[in-house]
């Protein structure tokens, strides 16, 4: 790589050889950018202290940018390896430029805890279990990836458990249920006290017709408010709703 400059007293320009670092930049420039972008999207650093784990995960980003540069490299060569082994069809999805890089990460890193996990555990059910593992049921999984799943251990849909509630009535009499009630009762917040102000009813603001031009706020504010509902699905209805409401999460008593 060389460049011409204008030299004074001479009617032709010098060659000047540039710098072999030059050179060497110009021509590789592309990774170096291409590297350092996705060690900006897809970092695997944390905020410590300890300067040697920033290092750590410095060199763990270099790695899987690596990795993931020979496996779609693999792919469009459409070949077969020395080993006479095809290479997963799976792979053309890390070459997606929509979201292929991020699929890359999340495959790797099941992998990565399947490997550990196996390590410890051979997902044999009668088996004893490591004792950083959950020791009570499973919870339904269906990826079909994770090494519960592959195990045959886990699937189907984790379905919300049903919640004992207990429910204050304006007499002052009280009753625990896990089911939804036919009367509206007060509300609670989330730490467990009563709601002080009315809010929007909810039934209210479903049937309100969607493409009327009005903000989401503006069809608040023309709702009716109230702060007595159902206390098994936690929301408010106002009294003209109550008699139509068909939300209920549970079976009425």
């Amino acid at each position: 790589m060389s460049v011409k400059r204008h030299t004074k007293k001479r009617e032709k320009h010098d060659t000047i050889d540039a710098p072999r670092a030059q050179q060497d930049y110009s021509q590789f420039f592309n990774a170096v950018d291409r590297n350092d972008r996705d060690s900006s999207d897809y970092s695997t650093t944390i905020r410590t202290n300890r300067y040697y784990l920033r290092i750590f995960c410095w060199a763990l980003d270099r790695i899987i940018h690596a990795l993931y540069v020979i496996v779609c490299e693999l792919h469009k060569r459409s070949t077969t390896d020395r080993l006479g082994g095809e290479w997963p069809e799976y792979w053309s999805l890390y070459n997606d430029k929509n979201g292929g890089r991020r699929r890359f990460q999340i495959d790797l890193g099941i992998a990565l805890m399947n490997y550990g996990i196996g390590l410890d555990w051979d997902g044999d059910k009668d088996s004893q279990r490591p004792r950083w593992m959950r020791q009570s049921e499973f919870v339904p999984c269906d990826c079909e990836k994770c090494f519960f799943c592959v195990h045959g251990l886990t699937n189907g849909i984790a379905h919300p458990r049903n919640k004992n509630v207990t429910i204050e009535y304006a007499c002052g009499s009280r009753r625990c249920t896990n089911k939804c009630t036919t009367e509206r009762v007060l509300l609670k917040k989330k730490n467990g006290e009563d709601m002080k102000h009315e809010t929007y009813c909810k039934m209210c603001l479903r049937n309100q017709p969607k493409n009327d031009g009005y903000t989401a706020k503006e069809r608040q504010r023309r709702c009716n408010k109230s702060k007595t509902g159902c206390a098994q699905c936690e929301e408010a209805i106002c009294d003209v709703c109550w008699p139509k409401y068909d939300m209920h999460k549970k079976k009425v008593e």
